[in-house]
């Protein structure tokens, strides 16, 4: 005949509630984590240096460096402004400029920047002493510290230095605008230079051939008898003056083709200072409309009546600086055009003044040409001494085109490490790692805490919680009102043990240490103190647990009632305590399994319930016996002892598959040995009664 096994129930789906329940029993970790976290953070930060962020701010400006009515002045275009001033943040941060700025403040003397300084401990002496750094890499430190900010829509650039020391901050950060200055300066001095220099090479080269010029022009007039100073013919006078004027006309060329070629470069600067310098106001109005357009429409909707007038002004002035430019473009065109014209004019008089001056007088030909030549040489060496006197006045082609608006001051409070942020944040990630590790910890634990968990995943009713106690065996009779003998009441009701109808009982676990004989014992003396008739049979063969408690270690017992060695009146032991009867193992350990198998242990089990009202035998381990099952699937029902926050599932669920595949009808479970303090916090509907508030119904 096959019995029927009662599937287990499925477990049940978690809940948000049951998710932060269990969180809440694991507040050690979480809160664990949320102090641990800070601590690490708050020791690292006070080894950590505490460094300074000192700041200067510079301004920018080309436009002053230009002297006013200049014809070379070129404008910065709006659109471009901010790349330019980017630009020159690059050179302030540049490795050479960080180089100086190492240099001047004798940075490889500090520490902070040369590894070889600082002092070290263990264990980090075992990794050798660093080497000193090298200048490049001097400088590469120097530039990390330094920053460069180019505040949008403006000219104006933050120079900032971080360094563990405040002055040095300061002073670094102020050193390297300076040094920019200086390079500024230097770089519009070396243009100068090189500009006067080739000025007064060519006007040496001019002079030289000016003074031959002269020479050949004095012998000519000597070898043809003219006097210097006699008034030439007219055809000379004429050559001359159209020779003048195509030279004249060529530098007009000359000029409109460079006006004309940067005009249409594609350099938008040096297309305004060549052909518009007078849209200098309308493109400024322009940038300025740009800007608040772009305002107006980060903050507005297009249909905004301010936006949209003022992207009419704007499309008015684009569209009159383009009528502007293409205007000025087509002038620069017909003048450069006009000139080519001229130019051909002149060349066609000057050689026909010239052939006929040639027939006027053949004789006085190369007097007029060394003439001539002379006047011109003379011309261009005056316009290049005039060109030179003006660089050598003009002392704003020198100036930076940048100025110090702000100088860094020495800072008083640390830039890093922001403590009260970063402990918040740590704090932050602290708790949140507990909770983290909270969630872990209780998926790996697979332990049973509760009667909700036993009835989840195993499908069982769960009697009673047992709390932990230091006399278990004496707790319901030393204190009948206590927590731990109401357990065991409702243990007897969940059981429905009743005078009259005995009924046997066998107790069990899933593997040793779980509670099985306490509670057998436990129990059975409580209900003896009731006035019940009770026998407590000790079933574990092979390691008696009576033993220790009623002293009946090598007495008759079980297996010898059942090899017929021994009378039942013979070999039971009378309780001191209350009226219970026990019944010990017995000493025919050898033979046990072939003695529960035969008919003598049905038999006796049934004079056994004739004679008592209950029968609770201690029964080994699931896992551990067969003599363990035999015995549990001959008695009326099986209770399953199971240890709070220890045993695993997994081994409960097994033991509940061996016990029921053996046949045995199991009652229920009970779990032993729970920690009164954790369940009661533990938020399971079953730790109310552990509640501070039920405190009257229960006296030690």
């Amino acid at each position: 005949m096959s019995l029927a096994l009662p599937a287990l129930a499925p477990p049940a789906g978690p809940h948000l509630a049951d998710q932060v329940l269990r969180l809440r029993r694991r507040w050690k970790i979480i809160l664990a984590a949320t102090l641990l976290v800070p601590g690490i953070t708050l020791a690292n930060m006070l080894i950590m240096p505490t460094t300074y962020r000192a700041t200067g701010i510079l301004l920018y400006d080309p436009q002053a460096a230009i002297t006013p009515g200049d014809d070379n002045n070129i404008p910065q275009d709006a659109q471009n402004l901010d790349a330019v001033t980017a630009s020159q943040g690059e050179i302030i941060a540049s490795l050479p400029a960080a180089a100086q700025i190492a240099a001047a403040l004798n940075l490889s003397k500090r520490p902070e920047f040369n590894p070889a300084l600082r002092s070290r401990h263990f264990p980090f002496t075992l990794l050798g002493h660093p080497h000193p750094p090298s200048r490049a890499d001097l400088a590469a430190a120097t530039r990390r510290r330094l920053d460069i900010s180019v505040m949008p829509g403006s000219r104006i650039l933050k120079v900032s230095f971080t360094s563990t020391d405040p002055a040095l901050a300061a002073a670094a950060a102020n050193l390297a605008m300076r040094l920019y200055l200086d390079h500024e300066r230097d770089q519009s001095f070396a243009r100068l230079t090189d500009a006067q220099n080739w000025l007064e090479t060519h006007s040496a080269d001019m002079q030289t051939k000016l003074d031959k010029t002269e020479t050949e022009l004095a012998r000519a007039r000597a070898a043809a008898g003219v006097v210097q100073g006699t008034q030439a013919s007219l055809s000379s006078e004429t050559v001359s003056r159209l020779a003048a004027s195509l030279v004249q006309a060529q530098a007009d060329l000359a000029m409109n083709q460079a006006r004309l070629k940067a005009a249409t470069g594609g350099d938008a600067a040096a297309a305004n200072a060549a052909i518009a310098p007078n849209l200098l106001p309308l493109r400024k109005e322009q940038a300025d409309l740009t800007a608040k357009v772009k305002s107006l429409s980060g903050e507005y909707g297009p249909d905004y009546p301010p936006l949209a007038d003022a992207r009419a002004r704007l499309a008015s002035i684009t569209a009159a600086i383009e009528s502007e430019t293409a205007r000025e473009l087509d002038a620069a065109r017909a003048d450069v055009a006009a000139d080519k014209a001229e130019i051909g004019t002149l060349h066609g008089a000057l050689l026909a003044a010239r052939v006929q001056s040639q027939t006027e007088d053949e004789e006085s030909a190369p007097i007029r040409a060394l003439a001539q030549r002379a006047e011109a040489e003379r011309d261009m060496l005056r316009a290049m001494t005039l060109q030179a006197g003006k660089l050598a006045q003009d002392a704003s082609l020198t100036r930076p085109d940048a100025r110090i608006l702000s100088a860094a001051p020495v800072p008083t409070s640390p830039s890093t490490p922001h403590r009260g942020l970063i402990l918040a944040a740590a704090t932050l990630l602290g708790f949140c790692a507990g909770v983290l590790l909270a969630g872990l910890r209780d998926l790996l634990d697979t332990s049973l805490r509760s009667g909700e968990d036993i009835r989840a995943h195993l499908g069982l009713t769960c009697h009673s919680l047992l709390p932990e106690t230091a006399r278990p065996q004496l707790a319901a009779l030393e204190s009948p009102f206590s927590l731990y003998a109401e357990q065991l009441r409702a243990l007897r009701t969940g059981l429905d043990l009743n005078p009259g109808a005995g009924k046997i009982v066998a107790i069990t676990a899933a593997r040793p240490g779980e509670g099985k004989t306490t509670l057998t014992i436990a129990l059975a003396r409580s209900l003896a103190a009731s006035g019940m008739r009770v026998l407590a049979v000790d079933g574990d063969i092979r390691q008696p647990s009576f033993d220790p408690v009623f002293r009946c270690a090598g007495a008759p017992g079980l297996t010898d009632i059942l090899a017929g060695l021994a009378a039942p009146e013979h070999v039971f032991i009378g309780d001191d305590m209350t009226g219970l009867k026990v019944l010990p193992a017995g000493t025919q350990a050898k033979a046990a399994l072939s003695l529960f198998l035969s008919a003598a242990l049905p038999a006796f089990l049934a004079q056994l319930r004739d004679q008592f009202d209950v029968v609770l035998i201690d029964v080994p381990p699931a896992f551990a016996l067969a003599e363990g099952r035999v015995l549990a699937r001959l008695a009326d029902c099986a209770l399953l002892c199971i240890r709070w926050g220890q045993t695993p599932r997994r081994v409960v669920h097994g033991a509940i598959l061996m016990l029921r595949e053996a046949g045995v009808a199991l009652a229920g479970t009970a779990l032993t040995r729970v920690n009164v303090q954790a369940h009661e916090k533990s938020g399971f509907a079953d730790a109310e009664i552990y509640q501070p508030r039920y405190g009257g119904y229960f006296r030690h």
